[in-house]
C-alpha cells in the first residue's frame, strides 16, 4: 500500500480484509469477524497506523496508541513502515514481528512467533526481506536480512532463513536449506 493513499483507500482495503477474513460477503459474518478475528483486528490496526504515520501530531498520538494496542493486546509488532499486500492470513498472530521495510505480497500466510527482520548490519541499501505472493511461513520461523522468498515457497517451522528461497521451494532447518520444489500448493 502506497503512502499517498487516501483514507477512503484505507477503508476499502480494510473492507477487503474483512471479506477475506470472513470468507463471505454476509454482513452477519463480517460483523462477527470484526469483533472476534485477531487476524482482522491486527490488520485493521496496521492499515490505520500506516495511513496515519505521516499526518499531524494528533494523528501520531493515534499511531502510538494503535501500536501499543497491537503490542500489548495482541503481542504482535507490525511496523507501520512495512508494506503488506492483500489477503494476509495470520491464523495465530501472537508473537509475530514484521520489521520496518519488509515487503509482503498477496495471499501470504504467517503463523505465530515468526520474525521478519533486519540483519542488523549498517551500510546496506536494504536490510529486510521481501516475501513474494502465496508464501506460507510456519510457526517460529525467522527470515532475516536482505533476502527474497520466492512465490509459492514454504518456510518450515523454526527455520532460520538467511539466504534467498527460490519460487515453489520448501526451506527447512537452521540455517534453512531448500529441500524440494513444491508440486502443489500447501497450506
Amino acid at each position: 500500500m502506497d503512502d499517498k493513499h487516501t483514507y477512503r483507500d484505507v477503508l476499502r482495503q480494510v473492507r477487503k480484509d474483512l471479506i477475506d477474513c470472513a470468507n463471505s460477503k454476509s454482513w452477519k459474518k463480517k460483523t462477527l469477524i470484526f469483533f472476534i478475528s485477531l487476524n482482522f483486528q491486527v490488520l485493521f490496526l496496521y492499515r490505520h497506523t500506516r495511513y496515519l504515520q505521516h499526518k499531524s501530531k494528533l494523528h501520531k498520538l493515534l499511531v502510538l496508541v494503535f501500536s501499543y494496542i497491537s503490542k500489548i493486546v495482541f503481542q504482535c509488532h507490525i511496523s507501520e513502515r512495512a508494506r503488506i499486500g492483500t489477503n494476509l492470513k495470520m491464523p495465530h498472530p501472537t508473537g509475530i514481528v514484521i520489521g520496518d521495510d519488509v515487503l509482503i505480497g498477496d495471499n501470504v500466510t504467517i503463523y505465530q512467533q515468526v520474525t521478519l527482520g533486519s540483519h542488523g548490519k549498517s551500510g546496506f541499501e536494504r536490510a529486510y526481506p521481501i516475501i513474494e505472493d502465496n508464501v506460507v511461513i510456519y510457526a517460529g520461523a525467522k527470515v532475516i536480512g536482505n533476502i527474497t522468498i520466492g512465490r509459492n515457497a514454504v518456510i518450515g517451522a523454526n527455520a532460520v532463513v538467511i539466504k534467498d528461497v527460490p519460487p515453489n521451494a520448501v526451506a527447512v532447518g537452521v540455517p534453512a536449506k531448500t529441500i524440494e520444489k513444491r508440486v502443489d500448493k500447501i497450506g
